[in-house]
């Protein structure tokens, strides 16, 4: 999954409350986790400050790549800003870029002089603008998801994902579903990253079923490989035509291209990506490999409240950045069809788990 897809949001998951905090579950570990930091003094105001005006606050500020749209990735990011803001008392703010090169610099230039103590970017469309920014404002610390920049300015925080975890689970799933015992991938753009996730699927396949045919992943490509459904579909019928019966979309918006492929098939299913999509078909998609960039961006303010100074920050399964939907908290309401096979998911939750404690190592 990248952060430059493009489909409709469905999940949201609000800041938990200090009771929610002392329940025993792993899933709101990060909610939790750096609660107490916004009493450090430092970076952030000190606990003297909580009932200071909202503008004598530090501020943090949202940089989109675009105007306003319905990109659930980048209302996740809207997300996580919001509710790190509540979390470490600051201000949030939200700039919108025009979808150019200049309408993105001067965005970036904006939240500079705004004074933000921090600016948080998505999108490959700031990898080329983000260094120089940065090195003219170095009282500011910019957070930038998965695009990491060589040789970056010292205040140049990346936030990458572990993607391959959830897609090794994604490939258990598919192998031990599939009836006909051919399973495929079909994804959005043929790139370094995918790849690595279309190994890892293909790794956790045959750790489940050693027999299992994996097709050569097919990929959308083209000038909106996140938002073509048509070529999906298309690409999809090819693989039905394979004999493959559980496809992983991994296509982002393209996704609903593969999901109407499915409906007059009587048994080949799909696997999501992103968010939980087993509503947009239900009865046809098994489960989906969710990434959850909120989570990731209140886990790094909090770490940067705790005074790290890291390049990079590498969330997976463990911090809950990434996740198979079947086996989060709010399962039984997600329509997922994997959920009537519980046998199947006590394997995947034991591998999950594997994963976690190191014991399972994927790449």
């Amino acid at each position: 999954m990248t952060l430059a897809a493009r489909t409709p949001h469905t999940n949201s998951r609000p800041v938990m409350t200090g009771m929610e905090c002392r329940k025993p579950h792993n899933v709101a570990k990060w909610r939790c986790l750096f609660l107490p930091l916004a009493l450090l003094p430092g970076f952030f105001v000190e606990s003297a400050a909580a009932n200071a005006n909202a503008a004598d606050l530090p501020k943090i500020i949202y940089v989109r790549p675009v105007p306003n749209n319905d990109d659930f990735l980048l209302q996740q990011g809207s997300s996580g800003v919001n509710n790190a803001a509540k979390l470490y008392k600051m201000q949030a703010g939200t700039l919108e870029s025009q979808p150019t090169r200049a309408g993105r610099l001067q965005q970036l230039d904006n939240a500079v002089k705004q004074g933000a103590k921090i600016v948080v970017v998505m999108g490959v469309e700031f990898k080329e603008l983000l260094d120089s920014v940065a090195r003219q404002a170095p009282q500011t610390r910019f957070l930038i998801l998965e695009h990491c920049i060589d040789n970056a300015a010292s205040n140049i925080t990346c936030i990458t994902f572990r993607e391959s975890e959830a897609s090794y689970l994604a490939g258990m799933q598919a192998a031990l579903v599939s009836a006909t015992g051919k399973i495929g991938l079909i994804g959005a753009s043929d790139t370094a990253l995918r790849q690595k996730n279309s190994q890892a699927f293909t790794n956790g396949a045959r750790a489940a079923k050693p027999a299992i045919s994996v097709h050569e992943p097919l990929w959308v490509e083209g000038a909106q490989p996140f938002n073509d459904p048509s070529r999906a579909e298309a690409l999809t019928k090819t693989m039905l035509g394979d004999g493959v019966d559980v496809i992983w979309a991994a296509a982002a918006g393209s996704n609903s291209g593969v999901f109407k492929a499915l409906t007059p098939q009587s048994h080949a299913k799909a696997i999501g990506s992103g968010v939980n999509q087993c509503i947009q078909a239900p009865g046809k998609v098994l489960d989906n490999v969710e990434v959850h960039v909120d989570s990731a961006i209140i886990l790094a303010v909090g770490l940067l409240a705790n005074g790290s100074t890291s390049p990079r920050f590498d969330f997976g399964l463990k911090e809950g950045a990434v996740a198979l939907t079947a086996l989060s908290l709010d399962a039984a309401y997600s329509e997922c069809d994997i959920l009537h096979q519980r046998p199947l998911l006590q394997k995947l939750r034991e591998a999950s788990t594997a994963i976690i404690s190191g014991k399972l190592k994927v790449d």
